[in-house]
């Protein structure tokens, strides 16, 4: 979840800005978790970055907007509705002991790999000396016993044979594993964070597990290779910057097989060959804009058009602008509603709201997804109140009752790069990954690890 970091000085008092992962779509549950949990998250990453800071006050930024603002000590933390002045640059300092933890993780694997190898020479010494002792009896069972026997020559062809045919098929099995291995495997690993436990796992395997984790495998064949080719870009950008994944939403979700299995139940089979085939389809593919690994956002459902990252984050990038997204309603929750008492948006928001309160949608975007909206003279973004009230996206209507305030959203997720359910529909009316992905991000190209 948490990218960067940098301290700065304001007003003779040390702040330190943590920058989280730019898709925000993996990082919004993580802001509602308790206030002594988010402080446990944050301290923990400064303990273990070995963070130089003397304060006491942490900002939690994504893209150049504000999410958090908290105190480490028993204050309550507050949601701050301010967005970053532009004198404050979004200048990104690598965690300080990345480096160190991907050579140590390089050189872990590199001893493993040493260890296989070990293995693999005691396997052929062993095969060699057991070959070697059946040579040797059976010379000396031929000096004592002359085979003079017409039928015993005869079984012991036969034997010859079926000894043959089994070596035969052992070694057909063993090439079919090693072709499978090599057509997945490019050895570029990467590092993932299971459950407390980090390990390495090879690119092309790890994607697995997370295009069934991120997208419904039911989908089409040309919708899982976009989300194979985006998720790579995604975990490869990663790497780049020494980053050690997560298996959750704070990255992009992993499954492992286990987990596929309880996922899918009765179709696994099915399911899992047809991500496989994906992954393969697809294998060492990236997207680059200007040369470079692009931001692979993505989500669930669009409301009719992908939104800007301008509008979401306050950064713009060339390749992550709005375009018409038209599929999206086939999703069967593309509408929901979600209503609030007066009592609960006063709990929430931070100041009293009853029926008689004014609450106007100012304007929108050009993803048609709420602006800015007033709720008694306080303005909030879209995105801001989205994330305040938990709604599934930013385009909302917004409609007053006697006792409760109804907000009725269309689509689900951030709105920016790939919509999910979109792609589905493009790839169901024709259209192959190529066009999919040069339809969601603009002026990008695709680019293959050699």
């Amino acid at each position: 979840m948490f990218d960067t970091y940098e301290i700065k000085m304001i007003n003779d008092e040390e702040i330190l800005y943590i920058y989280l992962d730019l898709n925000c779509e993996f990082s919004i549950k993580d802001f509602n978790l308790k206030r002594e949990k988010i402080n446990s998250i944050i301290k923990r990453f400064i303990i273990e970055n070995k963070i130089d800071f003397k304060g006491n006050l942490v900002t939690l930024i994504i893209g150049s907007t504000i999410v958090f603002n908290t105190v480490l000590n028993n204050y309550d933390i507050k949601r701050s509705q301010y967005v970053i002045n532009d004198n404050i640059k979004y200048v990104s300092k690598e965690v300080v002991n990345s480096n160190n933890t991907v050579n140590n993780l390089n050189k872990k694997i590199q001893e493993e790999q040493i260890k296989e190898q070990e293995l693999v020479k005691q396997l052929e010494i062993k095969t060699s000396n057991s070959k070697n002792n059946v040579n040797v009896t059976n010379k000396k069972k031929s000096s004592n016993k002359v085979v003079n026997n017409k039928t015993s020559v005869q079984n012991n062809l036969k034997s010859n044979n079926v000894n043959k045919s089994k070596e035969k098929k052992v070694d057909e099995k063993i090439k079919e594993n090693t072709e499978n291995k090599q057509d997945i495997d490019n050895n570029i690993y990467i590092s993932l964070n299971k459950n407390g436990h980090v390990i390495n796992i090879e690119l092309e395997e790890y994607l697995i597990g997370v295009v069934g984790a991120e997208m419904p495998a039911s989908f089409h064949m040309e919708a899982l290779k976009s989300q194979a080719i985006i998720s790579r870009t995604y975990a490869l950008k990663a790497k780049s910057k020494g980053k050690v994944l997560s298996s959750n939403e704070s990255n992009q979700s992993y499954k492992s097989n286990d987990e596929l299995k309880k996922l899918w139940g009765n179709n696994y089979n099915t399911y899992y060959n047809k991500i496989v085939k994906a992954v393969k389809a697809t294998k060492g593919m990236y997207l680059v804009y200007n040369g470079n690994y692009i931001e692979a956002v993505f989500h669930s459902t669009s409301n009719g058009k992908t939104e800007s990252s301008i509008s979401v984050w306050g950064n713009s990038y060339p390749y992550l602008v709005s375009v018409d997204s038209i599929y999206d309603n086939s999703n069967p929750s593309f509408i929901k509603n979600k209503e609030f008492t007066y009592s609960e948006l006063q709990e929430k928001l931070g100041f009293e709201i009853n029926n008689e309160t004014e609450i106007n949608i100012i304007n929108k975007t050009s993803g048609n997804r709420v602006n800015k909206v007033v709720i008694d003279n306080h303005e909030y973004t879209g995105v801001k109140l989205r994330n305040i009230l938990g709604l599934r996206s930013a385009d909302f209507e917004i409609e007053k009752k006697e006792n409760k305030v109804i907000f009725t959203t269309k689509g689900y997720g951030h709105g920016v790069g790939l919509s999910q359910y979109g792609a589905n529909g493009y790839a169901k009316n024709g259209y192959s990954y190529k066009d999919i992905l040069n339809h969601y991000y603009k002026g990008v190209s695709i680019k293959k690890i050699i």
